[in-house]
């Protein structure tokens, strides 16, 4: 494999050694005189110098950038895969095993992360936006791809199906997973889709170009990050909102991006236009004010409204101006005004659509990364 040369630490190690004799008397020919010394006397110092590898060598990818997505991570797949939502669970998630090898599959393959806003430019003339595509920079050898997680409110329907239950800050303030044991709660690092990112790019700071993450799409019906955010007059509801909101700022500060998935995940293309106002003003109301403004929205369904101008316009007056579907994974399409992206799903549905067929974009080798046994699969 044509692993870049400068993607892993180099070290460099040099002993000197400093000879230190007590009690040296010279004479007129400079002899040292030892003999009330005992060698293991001298003073030894090791001296390491780590030389850090040069910067690589950065290049404008000419390809087209890979956009994948994910559902929140099955954590006890023992529960997810024989409960009353066992399809369910099998054909839009993952584990949270599998997510992992998915990790070191893309790392193998040279993929690395970037940040969706280097991927356009923003424009403005009298008053008209203009969004342009541009290619992304990565070192030479390199791959770009762009990771989106979608629905990370931890429905009730997930929680109660072997996912966690909320994004919250251990005891050194960092991010952590949370679940309901019924005896205090139990925090996870192994077991959920950010928090594994994080460990991931711990141990591999390369994949992550300019300290790119994910972006995270948000519905509002049950909450944020498995806050009851939605409840607006239930008692506590103001703590629930500045809970969310402390774990959204962490989530930037380590490179994290938002987006909105619509407040009710409906059809948008097929619901009336009354509800399409309302989903869309209470996203306004009861997420935003959480995440803070975005231009990223996600479509529900990857439904796009791109033929549809009255509902599609009211979404770009909100400054959305990055749309994303769902397709092979690639490429964009560019509009007046805006972009349109397409992403590919990663789980059980690709899974089983794509293991057995001679798929020459295959993104990792699926044999590695299925949990046969969890999945039932022979």
């Amino acid at each position: 494999m044509n692993r870049n040369r400068y993607s892993k630490p180099a070290k460099i190690i040099l002993y000197v050694v400093f000879l230190t004799l007590a009690g040296c008397s010279h004479t007129n020919s400079l002899a040292v005189n030892t003999a009330d010394e005992d060698i293991h006397n001298t003073a030894d110092t090791d001296v390491i110098l780590q030389i850090q590898p040069p910067d690589p060598v950065m290049v404008y990818y000419e390809g087209q950038v890979r956009h994948i997505f994910f559902h929140p991570l099955v954590a006890w797949p023992e529960i997810a895969f024989t409960g009353s939502m066992k399809e369910h669970m099998m054909e839009w998630f993952v584990t949270a095993d599998e997510y992992k090898k998915i990790l070191f599959e893309l790392y193998m393959a040279d993929y690395v992360l970037v940040h969706i806003d280097e991927l356009y430019d923003v424009t403005y003339s009298d008053g008209v936006r203009t969004v342009t595509g541009k290619k992304a920079l990565v070192p030479e050898g390199k791959k770009p791809i762009v990771l989106s997680i979608d629905d990370l409110s931890y429905h009730k329907y997930m929680k109660e199906n072997g996912v966690v239950h909320r994004l919250v800050f251990d005891e050194n303030g960092e991010i952590a997973a949370w679940t309901d044991n019924g005896n205090g709660g139990e925090i996870s690092y192994d077991l959920d889709v950010v928090t594994v990112l994080e460990d991931f790019i711990r141990k591999h700071p390369d994949f992550s170009i300019r300290g790119a993450r994910g972006i995270i799409a948000l519905t509002g019906y049950e909450g944020v990050l498995g806050y009851n955010t939605h409840e607006l007059d239930a008692p506590g509801y103001q703590e629930e909102v500045e809970k969310a909101i402390a774990v959204v700022n962490k989530l930037k500060e380590l490179g994290w991006r938002f987006a909105s998935h619509s407040w009710g995940h409906p059809n948008l293309p097929t619901v009336s236009m009354t509800r399409f106002m309302s989903d869309t003003n209470r996203w306004d109301i009861e997420v935003r004010p959480i995440v803070g403004d975005t231009n990223l929205f996600i479509y529900p369904f990857g439904a796009r409204l791109e033929t549809q101008e009255n509902r599609h316009s009211v979404l770009r007056e909100r400054d959305f101006y990055i749309f994303f579907g769902v397709g092979g994974g690639y490429g964009y399409s560019q509009f007046p005004g805006f972009i349109n992206i397409n992403r590919r799903n990663i789980d059980g549905f690709y899974f089983r659509e794509y293991r057995n067929r001679q798929y020459p974009e295959k993104l990792f080798d699926f044999e590695k990364v299925i949990d046969k046994e969890s999945r039932g699969i022979r």
